[in-house]
């Protein structure tokens, strides 16, 4: 699973960051065979989440593990995660 994580850093380094300059970082954990990305973001809105979730799947989708699914969450302080899969 390590390589897999490998590559969608790659990816999410290399056309997703560019794009959106609201991220700050983000973090890559594999949990329960679904890899989950969490955004830190500078300000956050739904609509702009959704974008980088639309986004994220048209990319990694060459990557995503066989019956499982990336988690995504973004936050704005590490307080409140808003979830989206």
């Amino acid at each position: 699973m390590g390589s897999r994580l490998k590559m969608v850093g790659k990816l999410l380094d290399r056309y997703i960051v560019p794009k959106y300059e609201d991220i700050g970082e983000y973090t890559l954990r594999y949990n329960d065979g679904n890899i989950e990305i969490t955004f830190w973001m500078d300000g956050t809105e739904q609509e702009l989440e959704e974008d980088i979730v639309d986004d994220c799947n048209n990319i990694l989708k060459i990557v995503r593990p066989k019956n499982n699914y990336f988690i995504y969450k973004f936050t704005t302080g590490g307080e409140h995660f808003y979830t989206h899969y």
